[in-house]
């Protein structure tokens, strides 16, 4: 039986570091975390002896273990070994969020930079096949085949989109794809939309909505020169005018109808 947190005793010394949550850390409590969450692998583990609720917990990175003060460097291995046997992987459930999200405020679940290393370069393609698609990529393609710095996330899919040789074809199609669906969703005339302070309308509400979908200014460009040729082929036949003729020109510079001057220099 494994005994909870001692809190009057010093950090040091406490069978764990840190709380797993406001719940308790027993074994009964992470028995039923286990089993909420479907961990059966490491569930029936624990429940056969085999290995113990806390290392169950550790290896999902739920909890940190102590600091280490002595102990047997075989025994660590042995467990380290046991938990990769039970969940079939040689990367623990923690190890591989953290190639896939990157380490946790508390610090990073591998010992050293080149554990890090060897892991990425071990399960780099299981990594990317599971979390390296649609426009995406893990942390540790960031931190190892990426050059600066990470895309923040709303951008993330045209900063990749526009970078030579990162997307596959078939990536590139779908996010163009979807980008096109939402390019047309903001064209009718009365397009509003709420941007969490107030009602935009026309050109104001498009460039909201173009930047909520991280669509590239080069697409919204061509397709709006696109969506102009058609206007104009459904159009009734009359000479054109000069004002029409300086229309046309922003349009064809912004990639936006010429509704407001904010909203074309927003664009530029």
């Amino acid at each position: 039986m494994e005994p909870e947190v001692n809190q009057s005793a010093p950090i040091s010394s406490r069978i764990i570091s840190e709380p797993m949550a406001l719940h308790g850390t027993s074994k009964a409590y992470i028995v039923q975390r286990l089993k909420d969450q479907g961990e059966t692998a490491l569930l029936a583990a624990v429940e056969a002896g085999k290995i113990t609720a806390l290392t169950a917990a550790v290896e999902l990175g739920w909890v940190l273990r102590p600091p280490k003060r002595g102990g047997s460097v075989q025994r660590t291995k042995r467990i380290a070994h046991q938990v990769r046997t039970i969940t079939g992987k040689g990367l623990s459930a923690g190890q591989a969020m953290e190639l896939w999200l990157g380490p946790n405020p508390t610090g990073s679940l591998f010992n050293s930079r080149e554990e890090l290393v060897a892991a990425w370069a071990e399960h780099r393609d299981e990594v990317m096949r599971q979390w390296g698609s649609h426009g995406r990529r893990p942390a540790g393609f960031y931190e190892f085949e990426w050059e600066g710095p990470r895309p923040p996330y709303d951008v993330e899919r045209s900063v990749l989109w526009r970078r030579a040789g990162v997307l596959s074809a078939e990536e590139r199609a779908e996010l163009e794809r979807q980008w096109k669906a939402d390019f047309a969703e903001a064209q009718p005339d009365d397009f509003t939309l709420h941007d969490g302070n107030g009602i935009l309308k026309g050109d104001p509400a498009r460039i909201a909505h173009y930047a909520h979908h991280d669509i590239p200014r080069e697409l919204v460009r061509r397709w709006s020169a696109a969506a102009r040729r058609r206007r104009a082929r459904m159009a009734p036949e009359k000479a054109p005018s000069v004002a029409s003729s300086v229309e046309g020109k922003a349009e064809e510079n912004t990639g936006l109808r010429p509704e407001s001057n904010a909203a074309a220099e927003a664009l530029k």
